[in-house]
C-alpha cells in the first residue's frame, strides 16, 4: 500500500478506533488526530459510576492518553485543536489551535469524521447556571465530581427520565443526596415496554427517588451567585442544589453540514457499508452518524460506544486502503438502576407496528435461578414478534439478576433474524446457581409458539 495521510476528527470513542485500525491496516500510513478538548478515549459511560462513588479513581476512564495512543498504537494526536473547516475539493482542513488561537491548514488523503454527539438543551432562561450540568464528557464528569466536594449540594434535581438519568438517580442516592427526577412523560424510560416502565418506576420509588410526571420546565431562577435555586415548571417550584440535564444527544453535524457532506432523516451523517459519505475520501463513524437499523432495514439514530466502536474500525481500515464492511446494527442496551437490571434489544412493538409488522407480544415471569437456590427471583422478559414470519423483532428483559446476560442470547437472535421455533431450540444451560432447567427464554419462546401457530 502507498503511504498516505489520514486525518481524523474527534477522540472519544470512533476516532480513537478508526486510528488505531488505520494504522495496523496501513504501517506507514501517517495518522493524525484532532480532538477540541484535552482528553481522548475516555470512558463516558463508566463516568456516573466514577461520581457516584463506585469507582474511586475518575483518573482510570481515561483508556488512552494522547502520549500512550502515540506510542503504542502509531497515531499522533493534537488534542485542543479544534476543526474548524473541511475543504474537500482542496483535500484540507482547517484547524484552530486552542491554545495560541492560529489556524493551520492540514492536507489529507483520507478523512474520518467522528465528531459524536452533542447534548440537547432546554432553551429556557437560567439553563446556564453554574450548577447546571451535562454528562456527554470528562469536563462535565470532573466538573460534577468538583462541584460536589465543594459545595456539598443536598438537593439534586434531575431533567429526563432516560438512561443517563437513572444512573445519575442511583449515584446521587448513594452520595445521599435528596433526589428529584422531573420527567415530561407519566412514566420513565420512554421507548421502552410499558410493562419495563411500570417497573423502573417502581424501583425508583423504593429507592426513594421523587418522580414528577409530565412536566415542562419554564425557567431556572438563580440567585446572585449565578447558581440555579429553583426549577420553575407547570407542575411547580423545584428547590435544587445541582441540576443534571439528561436530554439526550443529537448528531454534531455542523463541520460535516457546512462541508455538503450528505444528513440522513435522523440528522446524521449518511454512509454507506464502507463508512464512506458522499464526499471523496471523507468517511464517517460513530455517534455524528446514522446507521441501519438491521430489524427494519431503515436508517436510525442510535449512539452507543459499541456501535462507535464497530463502524470506527470498519472507517479506519477503508481509509488505509481496506474493503471492510459494517452491514447495520440492533439497539442492544442495558442500565443498572439501583438493583434493576433493565435491558432492550431489538425494536419495541410500537415501532414494530410502525414499521409495517404484523405484532404480537408474550410476556413471562419466571425465576432466573433453581427456585431452591439463595436469591433466586423472577425474571421479566417481553418478546416482540412479527406474526407472518415467526422473527423475534425484539425484547425487554428486568431482573434482579440474569438479564443483561440472557438479552445479549437474544441480541444475536434478532442479528441473525431467528424465529420463534430457532429459539425454542437453543440449547441453554442449566446450572442451579445460574439457571433453571428450562431457562426462561424457552418459557416464553415455547409460550409463544402457542400464539402463533
Amino acid at each position: 500500500m502507498k503511504n498516505r495521510r489520514i486525518l481524523i476528527v474527534g477522540g472519544l470513542a470512533a476516532g480513537p478506533s478508526a486510528a488505531a485500525k488505520a494504522k495496523r491496516s496501513n504501517p506507514n500510513a501517517e495518522i493524525i488526530l484532532f480532538e477540541a478538548g484535552e482528553t481522548v478515549s475516555y470512558g463516558i459511560c463508566e463516568a456516573p459510576y466514577a461520581i457516584s462513588g463506585l469507582i474511586e479513581d475518575e483518573e482510570k476512564l481515561v483508556k488512552y492518553s494522547p502520549e500512550k495512543l502515540q506510542q503504542e498504537k502509531g497515531v499522533a494526536v493534537k488534542t485542543l485543536h479544534r476543526v474548524e473547516n473541511i475543504l474537500p475539493t482542496k483535500h484540507t482542513i482547517l484547524v484552530r489551535d486552542l491554545r495560541n488561537h492560529s489556524i493551520i491548514e492540514y492536507d489529507y488523503d483520507k478523512l474520518v469524521l467522528a465528531m459524536g454527539s452533542v447534548p440537547r438543551r432546554l432553551k429556557v432562561s437560567g439553563e446556564d447556571g453554574r450548577n447546571v450540568f451535562h454528562l456527554k464528557s470528562r469536563e462535565d464528569t470532573l466538573n460534577i465530581i468538583n462541584y460536589m466536594k465543594t459545595e456539598s449540594p443536598k438537593q439534586a434535581v434531575i431533567i429526563g427520565g432516560g438512561y443517563i438519568g437513572m444512573e445519575m438517580a442511583e449515584a446521587f442516592r448513594l452520595r445521599g443526596l435528596d433526589t428529584t427526577m422531573l420527567h415530561q412523560f407519566n412514566l420513565p424510560m420512554e421507548g421502552l415496554e410499558l410493562e419495563t416502565r411500570e417497573r423502573v418506576l417502581e424501583e425508583l420509588k423504593k429507592n426513594d427517588v421523587q418522580f414528577v410526571t409530565n412536566t415542562k420546565i419554564e425557567a431556572f431562577q438563580q440567585d446572585t451567585a449565578g447558581k440555579v435555586k429553583h426549577i420553575i415548571t407547570n407542575r411547580g417550584s423545584f428547590e435544587a442544589d445541582i441540576v443534571i440535564l439528561s436530554l439526550g444527544v443529537e448528531p454534531n453535524v455542523e463541520l460535516a453540514k457546512a462541508a455538503k457532506v450528505r444528513l440522513g432523516s435522523n440528522n446524521g451523517i449518511l454512509t454507506d457499508e464502507r463508512q464512506q459519505t458522499n464526499i471523496e475520501d471523507v468517511y464517517a463513524a460513530g455517534d455524528c452518524c446514522e446507521v441501519k437499523n438491521i430489524v427494519t432495514g431503515k436508517p436510525m439514530y442510535l449512539p452507543l460506544a459499541s456501535i462507535a466502536s464497530r463502524s470506527g474500525w470498519v472507517a479506519g481500515e477503508n481509509a488505509a486502503g481496506g474493503r471492510a464492511t459494517f452491514k447495520g446494527a440492533i439497539r442492544a442496551m442495558a442500565v443498572k438502576i439501583f438493583n434493576l437490571q433493565v435491558t432492550q434489544v431489538g425494536i419495541s412493538s410500537d415501532e414494530a407496528k410502525q414499521s409495517g409488522f404484523k405484532v404480537i407480544t408474550d410476556l413471562i415471569h419466571a425465576p432466573s435461578r433453581n427456585e431452591l437456590m439463595p436469591g433466586s427471583e423472577d425474571l421479566t422478559i417481553k418478546f416482540i414478534i412479527d406474526q407472518r414470519t415467526k422473527r423475534l423483532l425484539g425484547a425487554n428483559l428486568f431482573s434482579c439478576c440474569g438479564a443483561v446476560l440472557r438479552a445479549n442470547t437474544l441480541a444475536v437472535a434478532i442479528q441473525h433474524k431467528m424465529t420463534i421455533d430457532d429459539i425454542s431450540r437453543f440449547d441453554l444451560i442449566y446450572a442451579p446457581p445460574y439457571a433453571p432447567l428450562w431457562d426462561p427464554i424457552l418459557v416464553v419462546a415455547n409460550q409463544a409458539k402457542k400464539k402463533i401457530i
